[in-house]
């Protein structure tokens, strides 16, 4: 079966299911036209009409046929024109032509071969006319399909300008430059024209394995930012309306019982993969995990996405909840409440970034935070209760000297309330990872013990990998993990959890010398004269 030039179709039948043609060529990929979905998660990104959809997996997961399959079903969304065609115009995207010819082009025209008549080496562009036989009817379709390779920062404007599409692929869109979304998708919706039926739909969607938690890409589809100026947000929500919006699609690992496109791999494909992988890359490319930043180990392997953060934003329960704290210069905290099960249930987040950046955190003073956490907490929860005691970190409570007041009173001085130090002595580090790993460890009946909210993105970039031990070289060479995790921007919201989780828990807190039980004690005797750390502060803003 194939794709002739504009106005000589070939058939294809919808219902045929052609899968590899033999043992030497399993790579993965259809080597002719097929419409069967490579499985459930293929399906869902396959028929989601989103304005931005993605689709990730493993190696062999068959992303480049079930992105072949989109550009089908893109073009079947459209209106016929006048003569009865749908038609489609799409640009697929990568670094260099040498990976498009290598990673797409081939498998697509194993499919759709190219001739004389249909392609234009010039302009990289693929012309096709296809009746698509369905419930055997025929259904004629144009697609026009242009190849591009942006490798430059500055070259996506002059690329894309004047170009009209319907639709944009982004192949392995990890490894393209952020801005390159900008430029296209102001492109997409301006063919087919009027005359043709107009464009039903139009939208932009990309393939990718997992790349590391620090990646772009993670903030643009887990955490649902556009990375488009507001000023073409608001045209795109104009013009889209409810389809406007990021459909997300992490196909399961390749060595889970779940694993798509088995049916077009070797038997034991993964199992000889991941023999041969590091930690690391077995993470990403079998499993289909976000990869631990600058090779580091994640402090939490424990946590699984799919059951420790909800699928939806929580609502706070008809009970109090708590805020706890880490200060510094870059400071963060996190909105808490525990259920009658006792699971603990993280409603949000505080975290101050940068305008431009949103893994670069804003440095802040005390007073400048507590009324950012004040102006966050009004804004977005107006009747949650607080309880009294705000637990924060320990190290805020004393001053650079003697004249200068510590952190904590001038967080006071603004957000009034108690400041209560988390209860863990030295702020030793393996109590308050031990506080949090056990709740992700000990689920509460069939619940997780912790239950993070979707909107605490920081948080679930942390757990998701951006939370790490990094690596030290000893005076040997020999590589060891540091003992503490590194001081990334995941890690500010992190402490606040754990001293959180600590002071609801009040666990894993092992005894201290009696000398060092001594000190403390002075210690919390002088803060409690200060009046705030004790519990003598009062103020409004409670409720």
């Amino acid at each position: 079966m194939t794709a002739k030039a504009m106005g000589t179709a070939a058939m294809l039948d919808a219902a045929a299911i052609n899968l590899l043609g033999g043992a030497d060529e399993f790579d993965g990929e259809a080597k002719a036209v097929t419409l069967a979905p490579v499985g459930p998660v293929a399906q869902r990104f396959l028929s989601d009409r989103r304005f931005v959809t993605a689709i990730m997996g493993p190696y062999g997961s068959g992303k480049t046929t079930t992105c072949f399959q989109k550009i089908l079903n893109a073009t079947l969304w459209q209106r016929p024109g006048r003569d009865g065609v749908r038609r489609s115009r799409g640009m697929v995207v990568r670094s260099t032509y040498g990976q498009l010819e290598t990673n797409v082009m081939a498998d697509w025209f194993g499919w759709f071969p190219k001739t004389q008549d249909n392609w234009n080496g010039k302009e990289h562009k693929h012309s096709l006319s296809i009746d698509l036989l369905i419930a055997g009817k025929p259904i004629p379709l144009e697609i026009e399909v242009l190849f591009r390779a942006v490798d430059q920062e500055d070259k996506p404007e002059k690329l894309f300008k004047g170009v009209n599409l319907t639709w944009g692929w982004l192949n392995e869109v990890d490894t393209l430059h952020p801005n390159i979304r900008g430029f296209l998708m102001p492109r997409l919706g301006r063919y087919p024209g009027t005359r043709e039926g107009g464009c039903q739909w139009s939208g932009l969607w990309a393939d990718m394995n997992a790349p590391d938690i620090d990646n772009y890409t993670y903030g643009w589809l887990v955490d649902g930012e556009m990375g488009v100026s507001e000023e073409l947000l608001e045209k795109l929500r104009a013009i889209y309306g409810a389809q406007f919006g990021i459909g997300f699609h992490p196909q399961p690992g390749g060595l889970t019982p779940e694993a798509e496109n088995l049916a077009n791999l070797q038997p034991g494909y993964y199992d000889r993969m991941a023999a041969t992988m590091t930690a690391n890359d077995k993470l990403r490319f079998v499993d289909n995990e976000f990869g631990a930043v600058r090779s580091g180990q994640p402090v939490y392997p424990e946590w699984n996405d799919k059951f420790h953060c909800a699928a939806e934003p929580l609502r706070a329960l008809d009970r109090p909840a708590m805020l706890a704290i880490d200060g510094g210069n870059t400071p963060a905290a996190v909105l808490l409440q525990e259920d009658d099960d006792g699971q603990i249930r993280v409603l949000d987040e505080i975290v101050i970034v940068t305008p431009d950046d949103e893994t670069v955190l804003e440095k802040l003073g005390a007073t400048a935070f507590a009324k950012a956490v004040r102006r966050h907490i009004d804004q977005k929860w107006p009747k949650l209760r607080l309880q009294r005691e705000v637990i924060a970190d320990p190290a805020i409570f004393y001053g650079e000297a003697e004249d200068k007041l510590s952190w904590a009173q001038e967080f006071v001085g603004e957000f009034k309330g108690k400041l209560r130090a988390a209860p863990v002595a030295g702020n030793r580090i393996n109590p308050r990872l031990k506080a949090v790993r056990t709740c992700l460890t000990e689920n509460v009946g069939s619940k997780p013990g912790i239950l993070v909210s979707p909107v605490c993105r920081q948080l679930r970039r942390g757990f998701n990998n951006g939370y790490v031990f990094t690596r030290q070289k000893t005076t040997s060479g020999v590589a060891t993990l540091k003992d503490k995790p590194d001081k990334g921007p995941c890690s500010h919201v992190h402490d606040a959890l754990q001293y959180g989780v600590l002071w609801i828990r009040k666990s894993g807190i092992a005894s201290e010398e009696s000398e060092q039980e001594k000190r403390r004690a002075q210690r919390e005797t002088r803060v409690a004269h200060s009046g705030f750390a004790a519990g003598a502060a009062t103020g409004g803003g409670w409720r």
